[in-house]
């Protein structure tokens, strides 16, 4: 790849511009992870809008239907169209904002890029120390892979329990409607399967444990990742760069073989627990 391809994505793009300063990329790092982090707060709260709160309205019309027994017309048209445009509404929504956290998300790959490769360029090459600190410079996009593979493993799970919890509750109001009214006992057998086949679900795949195990280990690869730099923890008693930077390079390599080793043990303590 030619240096006009590869500004293209990052200065081509209006990301930043050719002559940008290191202080300015700071800036604009700051700027969009603050923006990105709000984007994602909205999406959290579209997310259980559109999900849970949607499964909530479907089930409290079901009950207009079969707790009254002569509802008012205005309150029957309410029960319809209420949660169906809620569904129309949310999702659209949460379409876009899908996007737009995407498209913040890009934004901030290129910049975390464009700051490495600014400091790269003063890291010399062909030594060990330099290959150490080289990867010292490239751990972050390590990092930032386990913290978006958590929060995928983190919204998954959260998924997983708002079926479980909204279709509880969707369940248990259909389930007392059947007692009265005979059609609604196949829709409560069918949200009865559905939530328990959630629970399987949720208890074979273990998202919040994978989870959890992605998050701790990039707060303990980014700790190392500082301390080498400020001297602080266990690379106090290095005077020596080479040295503190050789135990660098093996802490962190420790840490993703240990991690890896955690993610098999989950993997393999989910088989008993579905089966249990």
């Amino acid at each position: 790849m030619g240096s006009a391809e590869a500004t293209t994505g990052i200065i081509g793009g209006g990301v930043i511009s050719g002559d940008s300063h290191p202080d300015d990329v700071q800036l604009r790092l700051g700027e969009r992870s603050e923006q990105l982090h709000r984007a994602r707060l909205v999406q959290r709260f579209l997310v259980l809008w559109a999900f849970p709160g949607n499964i909530v309205l479907f089930a409290a019309s079901l009950g207009c239907f079969t707790a009254l027994a002569e509802p008012p017309f205005w309150l029957l048209a309410l029960a319809v169209v209420v949660p169906i445009g809620s569904v129309v509404v949310s999702a659209r929504v949460l379409y876009r904002q899908h996007f737009a956290v995407r498209a913040l998300g890009a934004q901030l790959r290129e910049l975390h890029r464009a700051h490495r490769e600014q400091l790269l360029e003063d890291v010399g090459a062909g030594d060990l120390l330099a290959a150490q600190k080289r990867y010292r410079l490239l751990l972050p996009e390590t990092v930032e892979q386990y913290r978006a593979e958590a929060r995928r493993h983190r919204r998954a799970h959260n998924a997983l329990q708002g079926l479980i919890i909204g279709g509880s509750i969707a369940a248990s109001v259909t389930v007392a409607a059947s007692v009265s009214l005979a059609t609604a006992r196949w829709p409560a057998v069918g949200m009865s399967l559905l939530v328990a086949l959630a629970a399987a679900f949720a208890g074979y795949s273990r998202y919040r444990e994978r989870g959890i195990n992605l998050q701790q280990t990039a707060d303990a690869l980014e700790r190392e990742y500082h301390s080498v730099e400020l001297r602080a923890g266990k690379y106090r008693r290095f005077e020596d760069e080479r040295a503190a930077y050789a135990e660098f390079a093996h802490e962190v390599e420790a840490l993703r073989e240990e991690h890896a080793k955690r993610q098999q043990q989950v993997g393999q303590a989910a088989v008993p627990d579905a089966v249990m």
